[in-house]
């Protein structure tokens, strides 16, 4: 009789605040940085709360309780985790799409002239490295430059371990390969 009583209830307006408003919070990582490499690290922060989020369907699934609307919470911490990714996902994809386009021009650039540039237009000499960092969209990711005369490595990062690698040069096959640090 109890359960009956409990599914009945009506909930206010506190209750669906309690419920949703701490996973929308999870969107103000969008809007600490506008480094891509930096928001992998941020949102590793939700790692912990999206597993407990992951635990708490299955126990409130298995215990097959009338109550339903508890698992507004745990849905709602999954799916805006997945949906930062997916746009960490997209603005990368664009900053590779443009690190691609770059590249290919310089590809272009060293058979035309039989070597490849020392510091190629666009892109910026830091200290011993020569950087692109407005890559993307919204959130934004860098590349570095290595050259000597003949072939050129381009390094766009997505993380701190992770990305892409273009190869180029004076009769050297263009290729976009993936690599990972260990």
């Amino acid at each position: 009789m109890n359960s009956n009583i409990d599914d009945n209830k009506t909930y206010g307006v506190k209750h669906w605040l309690y419920q949703v408003i701490p996973p929308i919070l999870m969107l103000c990582v969008l809007f600490t940085t506008d480094k891509g490499t930096a928001l992998v690290y941020l949102t590793g922060i939700f790692i912990l709360p999206v597993l407990i989020s992951a635990l708490s369907i299955l126990v409130k699934l298995f215990k097959l309780k009338k109550r339903k609307y508890y698992l507004v919470r745990p849905l709602l911490t999954i799916i805006i985790f997945m949906f930062i990714l997916a746009i960490s996902q997209w603005t990368y994809k664009i900053a590779l799409e443009q690190a691609t386009s770059a590249a290919q021009l310089i590809h272009d650039e060293c058979n035309s002239k039989s070597y490849c540039p020392e510091n190629p237009s666009g892109w910026e000499v830091d200290e011993s490295r020569i950087i692109k960092r407005d890559l993307g969209f919204w959130l934004k990711y860098s590349a570095l430059y290595y050259n000597n005369e003949k072939d050129f490595t381009i390094r766009v990062y997505q993380g701190p371990d992770i990305g892409e690698t273009i190869i180029g040069g004076v009769n050297i096959p263009f290729k976009v390969e993936r690599y990972r640090e260990n």
